[in-house]
Parts: C-alpha cells; sequence; structure tokens
C-alpha cells in the first residue's frame, strides 16, 4: 500500500506500534528529532545514526530513558524502516515532527512518501532480516557518544535544550536494581551463590544454546552477579572450599573461573552481558548495568 504523505507514514507507524502485542516493534530510522518519542509505546528495538549530527541528543536521551526500550547506533544508517508483527513501513520520512508532521497539522514540512508491506509475507520477512543484520552491526550508546552529539548538534545551530541536560545525567553511572528481579531468594548450598530465577535463565539461554543446562546456570548467575555489583548491590555468596561466607566481589567471582576454562568463561559471561544490555526483557538500569560491567570486562582485561 502506497503512503502518500507524511502524515499517512505516521498514521501507519502508529497502528503498528499499537496492534504490536508480539514483539518490541523495530525501528531502522537514521535521525529523530523533536516530536518523535511522544509516538512510542510498549517495548521498542531503536537504531539511529547519533553520530552523524542529526539526531536530537535530547530525543535519544529521552528514548533512553524509556524503560522497555532499548537504542542502538549504527554510524551511516540512513533507512527509514518500521517493523511490526502487523507489517513493515519503509519511507523517506525520518522521525520528527517535520518528517511525519504535527498531530493536528495540515501537513509536514517536507513532502514524504512510503510503503506499507503486509505482514506474513516473503517481503515482510525479508525486511525484519534485513533489521536484525543491522541490529547485530549496531552498538551501544554511552554517556560520551550523547555528549559528543549534542556538540554536533549545537553545531548545526540548531534549537535544543543546554548541553548540561545531557552531560549531566546522573541516571547514567546510577542503578537502581532489586536483586529479586534476577536472583532466587535463597542460596544453594552446592553453588555458593543465589542462582538466577528460571524465567531469567530461559531469556539467556538463547544467547548461549548449545551450553549444557548446569554451566549455563552458573555462568548466568556469575552475569547477573556482577551487574549487581555495578549496581552497588553485592550478595553474599555462602561458604566452601576452606572460606566463610563473605562478600561475592567482582574478584570472588573471576576466581570462581578457574584456569583451564578461563578465558572459555570469560567470553560467555560477556555474551550473556551484551545480551541483557540489548534485551526489553530487562529493566533501563539492569540494561545498563550490564552495559558497564561489558565495559569493564574489556578495559581491566580479566583473562
Amino acid at each position: 500500500m502506497f503512503l502518500e504523505s507524511g502524515r499517512a507514514i505516521a498514521a501507519q507507524v502508529q497502528l503498528l506500534v499499537d496492534q504490536e502485542v508480539v514483539q518490541p516493534v523495530r525501528f531502522a530510522v537514521a535521525f529523530w528529532g523533536a516530536g518523535a518519542d511522544f509516538k512510542l509505546r510498549g517495548a521498542c528495538r531503536i537504531i539511529c545514526d547519533l553520530a552523524s549530527g542529526m539526531c536530537n541528543p535530547a530525543v535519544i536521551a529521552s528514548l533512553l530513558d524509556r524503560d522497555n526500550t532499548v537504542v542502538l547506533q549504527l554510524a551511516g544508517l540512513h533507512a527509514k524502516v518500521v517493523v511490526g508483527s502487523a507489517g513493515a513501513v519503509i519511507s523517506s520520512a525520518n522521525m520528527s515532527t517535520n518528517g511525519l508532521g504535527a498531530e493536528g497539522a495540515d501537513a509536514s514540512g517536507t513532502i514524504e512518501a512510503g510503503y506499507f508491506v503486509t505482514p506474513s509475507t516473503s517481503d515482510h520477512r525479508r525486511v525484519a532480516a534485513w533489521f536484525e543484520e543491522q541490529w547485530a552491526q549496531a552498538t551501544l550508546i554511552s554517556q560520551d557518544d550523547l555528549t559528543a552529539a549534542a556538540m554536533r548538534w549545537a553545531d548545526r545551530n540548531r534549537e535544543m535544550p543546554a548541553l548540561e541536560t545531557i552531560s549531566d545525567r546522573s541516571s547514567f553511572s546510577s542503578f537502581s536494581i532489586d536483586p529479586g528481579m534476577l536472583l532466587e531468594p535463597h542460596i544453594d548450598p552446592q553453588d555458593r551463590l543465589a542462582a538466577v530465577k528460571p524465567l531469567v535463565f530461559n531469556v539467556l539461554k538463547e544467547t548461549l544454546p548449545d551450553l549444557d543446562r548446569r554451566r549455563l546456570g552458573k555462568i548466568a548467575t556469575w552475569a547477573c552477579h556482577l551487574l549487581l555489583n555495578r549496581a552497588g548491590m553485592m550478595q553474599e555468596h555462602g561458604p566452601g572450599d576452606g572460606e566463610a561466607r563473605g562478600l561475592a566481589d567482582d574478584a570472588w567471582i573471576y576466581g570462581r573461573f578457574g584456569t583451564t576454562k578461563r578465558a572459555e568463561t570469560l567470553t560467555s559471561v560477556a555474551a550473556l552481558l551484551a545480551s541483557i544490555s540489548r534485551s526489553t526483557f530487562f529493566s533501563r538500569d539492569i540494561r545498563r548495568a550490564a552495559a558497564e560491567a561489558l565495559r569493564e570486562i574489556g578495559n581491566d582485561g580479566y583473562r
């Protein structure tokens, strides 16, 4: 179905968002501006080109603050593709009032056009697969990335909030996580650490499907305790191996990795942390803590 204007594109995108009950709505849209974020409801996965200088950093920061939304960046992205279970929209319109038209306006500021792809067709499957290819290449957005984007945006002489509203975002360095969202309330005496809850385990096993259940359980447990440490929610470990009960700090957790499979285990832990940081299943603060733990693994060289 041909979409003859920004308003028509916006209406079709809104239908995809409103009708989605199966999985997150997926946006591979290069540029985001004022007026776009209010259209989103429910879980979303978003790819933008933050480094282009064409994304309003205040809007991206607002999207990052949504608890069920994951935003990644991909340099060079110029596509405008939205995919949902109810179809897909491919168009020329960026996510902004200029591209889509403000509510109540007769027309947007630019001439846009697009096409609606019917669900459950080969084209729809190809669009969804294309999105996953871009998602696999996209990267997380850090505080430094937002600050740099704010400077590029300011250089373009566009109206935007003061840089302090971007650079002073304390939520990037402090996380509020209830351990009960991840861990069982009691420690198994044989394992010495509170293990991940079954639902969390089932989500994470998709990342490492070839590992046997017990080993994956240990690795998932270690990963969750590492990100809880980032949030200042360090848990206790049980007694054993000549040790008394104590705090499961990073050094203690890495000490469980052993010597024969240390590098392999660390790679698996990193894979789970990366998966957590990109999943709308987990809260915003859990995702951010996972991203920080992942960066620290890379910087500190625990191998």
